[in-house]
């Protein structure tokens, strides 16, 4: 065991053996003490830990179950996002590893010190630690390996790649099979990336059974958090008035637990809802209500701008909605939001009624409608698709005008084969 402690840490340090070995003993000395086909003696484990900055002798590695149940309890604890009590048990597992160095213990703290990190910044993971989490992989054990492909996972997430974040989630899965638990916060996880992937039914099945976990252990929180996640994804499904009834039991059923930017959802998706149904003036009013709540808190509020935009437009009210349009686009600069900046371009031409000149539609080929797939935004690739068949239809240009409407209908086949 002590071998493989040495080969861990000489790896994180990125020391090679020639590096480690220097003045203490031959490379393949170091090599055969790491495989663990040779005991040194108490001197060269001293000077072998003094250079990794680790204690070698008289090293304690048996597996000591308190310790284990401190980590999981501080990983506990991260998932609820309780924070002071995140950072006690960071100082207590930190202090309580200073004494104990067995690998399994040593492993799980580093990756529950990386979801904490994560919680913590809310910021994906340095490369350097990534690839320090990785390399004990494959030796590791399999809660440490579902730790890891969920914590990887939820990096690839904060890093907008949801396509890596969905692939470890899956992987997660696989492991969590091999143990006696069920993470209903896997599953929340799954969700998100797949409402982000805009696959609303995978979304709504991981949202279904982390709600199942979530209710038998009363976490009212990410209670709220999945209807609020299953009513979303039912408005974009289309299925606005299953929506609209969760969104207002929502409303009633959690009104004092409810957080100002919760409620700012509600109220921009019940705007969403409204603005399909042509039900406009309902629509100004709660898109109205959710920009005012996400400006008094700070939140982006430039999809909510969008859609107020949209709505006055749609009701021939040009003023309205270029004023909109000109506070969203600044917004969507200000956000780096390359999806709505898009989109307010396309709604000005809209309004200007320039569709038709060359550099727009040169735009919208060459630009805006291959971004829209790049980021995964697919429903807009199809809407913009269609814009833009439109426009060739207009120009009596036909076949081009046909290819983009058989494209428009393959989009669901397109994220699909994206994805894979």
């Amino acid at each position: 065991m002590k071998g493989q402690l040495i080969k861990q840490h000489r790896k994180f340090k990125n020391l090679t053996l020639e590096d480690l070995s220097s003045g203490i003993c031959s490379v393949s000395y170091l090599s055969k003490i790491e495989h663990n086909t040779i005991n040194a003696s108490d001197e060269i484990y001293r000077l072998l830990g003094k250079r990794l900055n680790i204690r070698l002798e008289n090293l304690n590695e048996d597996f000591d179950e308190k310790i284990y149940t401190q980590l999981m309890k501080w990983h506990e604890t991260i998932q609820l996002k309780d924070f002071p009590l995140m950072k006690e048990l960071y100082k207590k597992c930190q202090k309580l590893l200073n004494t104990n160095h067995n690998i399994e213990l040593s492993n799980l703290y580093k990756i529950v010190h990386s979801r904490y990190e994560l919680t913590i910044n809310k910021m994906p993971l340095p490369k350097k630690t990534s690839k320090e989490l990785h390399d004990v992989l494959s030796q590791s054990s399999y809660e440490y390996r579902f730790l890891y492909y969920k914590t990887i996972g939820i990096h690839h997430f904060l890093n907008y790649d949801y396509k890596k974040a969905t692939t470890h989630f899956k992987l997660a899965e696989e492991m969590m099979g091999k143990l006696p638990t069920i993470d209903s916060e896997l599953y929340y996880h799954f969700s998100l990336a797949y409402t982000r992937l805009q696959m609303f039914v995978e979304s709504n099945y991981y949202a279904d059974m982390a709600l199942e976990g979530y209710q038998k252990s009363l976490n009212y929180s990410r209670i709220t958090d999945c209807h609020m996640m299953l009513a979303i994804n039912y408005n974009y499904l289309g299925l606005h008035q299953v929506a609209e009834r969760l969104f207002f039991n929502l409303l009633k059923g959690s009104k004092e637990k409810l957080s100002p930017i919760e409620n700012g959802k509600i109220y921009h998706n019940l705007g969403y809802i409204y603005f399909q149904e042509e039900s406009y003036d309902q629509a100004l009013h709660y898109l109205n209500e959710a920009l005012q709540l996400k400006e008094e808190h700070n939140v982006s509020s430039v999809s909510t701008l969008y859609l107020l935009a949209q709505t006055h437009y749609r009701r021939d009210n040009q003023d309205s909605s270029w004023k909109y349009i000109n506070k969203g686009e600044r917004e969507a600069v200000k956000q780096d939001e390359l999806k709505y900046q898009h989109k307010f371009f396309v709604l000005k031409h809209l309004l200007l009624e320039t569709t038709f000149q060359d550099s727009f539609i040169e735009k919208l080929e060459k630009e805006i409608i291959p971004d829209f797939r790049t980021l995964n935004e697919y429903k807009d690739y199809k809407n913009h698709l269609e814009l833009l068949g439109e426009i060739c239809y207009e120009k009596r240009l036909y076949k081009k005008c046909s290819m983009l409407f058989i494209e428009a209908n393959r989009y669901k086949f397109t994220q699909r084969k994206d994805l894979l």
